[in-house]
């Protein structure tokens, strides 16, 4: 039984509490480099509104702003600097009265209301995520969140590696974002609250025990809710196949071809050609280069490999076409990219 409880956890913070009084007062949230300038005041004695509206605190936030921008637009945030040491598994419940900037990382996310409404913006696109909403946002995707005054929100980070581990059959792993309605139902909450109680409790085989209450949560939705489950993302198939059809190309992204996914679905080359363009909005080769690649920046960020080992690695065979795609996704060529990681692992 969890030492927590919903009501307990929806009364606003003392961030979130100076938060509301600054958005009354100047009729806006707090910015996230404003927020982190905060949490510095361990002793909670937090500055005046006023003050933090003041040109010396903007510009202290700015220099944040700036340096996390420098750092991590490009690449998104590691699980390396935004996970406790052997911790697979992270909960946090999602700030109100703190804007929260577009961001996309390397790890998983999942997002469930407990209460209220928050708005989600994936690849651009609003969702309006109510009581009940659990959605699965996989790496290297933009998104954004924004919790209304009446919301409780809870975001679960979660590192690759442990979600593929956990072997649910049918559950999207990496290919495209999902969310699932779960309306009123009590028992995804009484989870999500043994969850937070097992990190803030430390306690002994927490990390195993949020293993367990999380694969719990994803099994009752994939049992209960599979039929509620959305697609996000820039994708516009709306039916359940597609969400198939992008997994299995997934999966099997370093040697699949559209001959090949074609007939595993049961269609001739040409008509699924254009089929798949017109439900994805994008064609087979675009889709598939983004999964190569973005398996490629993985690489890159964990393992010292030659450009050569990791296009023969990721499926691609030529290593000049692979730097040109890779610096048109990244912004960066994947030399440049993977030192800046191996500089951070030094520091």
């Amino acid at each position: 039984m969890s030492h927590y409880t919903i009501e307990e956890l929806h009364r606003l913070d003392k961030i979130e509490e100076l938060g509301k009084k600054y958005h009354s007062k100047f009729g806006k949230n707090l910015s996230h480099a404003k927020y982190l300038l905060l949490t510095k005041y361990s002793n909670g004695s937090f500055p005046s509104v006023e003050y933090i509206n003041s040109s010396v605190f903007e510009a202290e936030s700015k220099k944040i702003e700036d340096l996390l921008a420098k750092q991590f637009r490009k690449m998104g945030l590691p699980a390396s600097e935004f996970f406790k040491e052997d911790c697979d598994i992270e909960i946090e419940k999602l700030l109100r009265y703190v804007d929260i900037p577009k961001h996309h990382h390397d790890f998983l996310e999942l997002v469930y209301v407990v209460r209220g409404v928050c708005y989600h913006t994936v690849e651009g696109v609003l969702y309006e995520q109510k009581t009940g909403c659990f959605t699965i946002i996989n790496s290297s995707v933009d998104h954004q969140l924004s919790a209304l005054d009446d919301c409780l929100c809870f975001t679960i980070k979660v590192r690759p590696d442990k979600f593929v581990n956990f072997n649910i059959p049918n559950l999207p792993s990496f290919a495209i974002p999902v969310c699932f309605e779960c309306g009123n139902d009590e028992f995804i909450p009484s989870i999500i609250l043994e969850l937070y109680d097992q990190q803030e409790g430390n306690l002994p085989y927490h990390g195993e025990m949020m293993t367990l209450l999380l694969q719990s949560i994803l099994v009752y939705c994939m049992q209960n809710y599979g039929d509620t489950r959305q697609v996000l993302m820039s994708f516009p198939a709306k039916e359940g196949k597609w969400i198939g059809v992008l997994n299995y190309m997934y999966e099997n992204y370093r040697s699949i071809t559209m001959r090949e996914l074609s007939r595993h679905f049961g269609y001739s080359e040409p008509y699924f050609s254009k089929l798949f363009h017109k439900e994805t909005g994008k064609t087979f080769t675009e889709v598939l280069k983004e999964f190569k690649l973005r398996e490629a920046a993985k690489l890159l960020q964990t393992k010292k490999l030659k450009l050569a080992q990791i296009c023969e690695e990721v499926g691609y065979g030529d290593v000049t076409k692979f730097i040109k795609d890779f610096k048109m996704q990244y912004g960066m060529t994947p030399i440049k990219y993977q030192k800046s990681y191996m500089q951070k692992d030094v520091l």
